[in-house]
């Protein structure tokens, strides 16, 4: 048989219990804002954008090096931490050209580097230090091409 501190302390719980659930209904109810991507995170959209187009009009060879890119900057993306299909990307008018992919990775690398010795958050720092790296080694790649 149950004492009294047993009945009171359920009683305690099932007030809790009906005070908090017409709550959680009424979070689970309101429209999710959408989110918006900083200004790091838009930089990369943009980048696979232009190696979504410059895939489409490249030879095999380059086609090749250009996907290997686009895929670490679809990395870069998740790293920062937005999932690459949840943004449209823009389409360019037309095919970057190779020197246009390079200033723009080297832009980037800039941006990165900049970004991570302003960014008050050690993480986020290094996350975006490693991301300027690897956009300065496809500078490198593309200009092998």
């Amino acid at each position: 048989m149950a004492d009294r501190r047993q009945v009171l302390r359920a009683g305690m719980l099932a007030a809790v219990a009906v005070g908090v659930m017409p709550g959680c209904a009424a979070i689970r109810d309101e429209p999710e804002a959408t989110p918006t991507p900083d200004q790091q995170q838009s930089d990369e959209i943009m980048l696979i954008a232009l190696y979504d187009d410059a895939i489409r009009s490249a030879g095999p060879a380059a086609s090749a090096v250009y996907q290997r890119i686009r895929d670490e900057h679809a990395a870069h993306l998740r790293a920062l931490g937005w999932e690459p299909a949840a943004t449209p990307a823009p389409i360019p008018s037309e095919p970057p050209k190779r020197a246009a992919l390079v200033k723009a990775e080297r832009s980037a690398a800039r941006s990165r580097t900049t970004a991570a010795r302003d960014s008050d958050d050690s993480e986020i720092a290094q996350i975006l230090a490693l991301i300027a790296a690897s956009e300065a080694q496809h500078v490198v790649d593309l200009e092998s091409l």
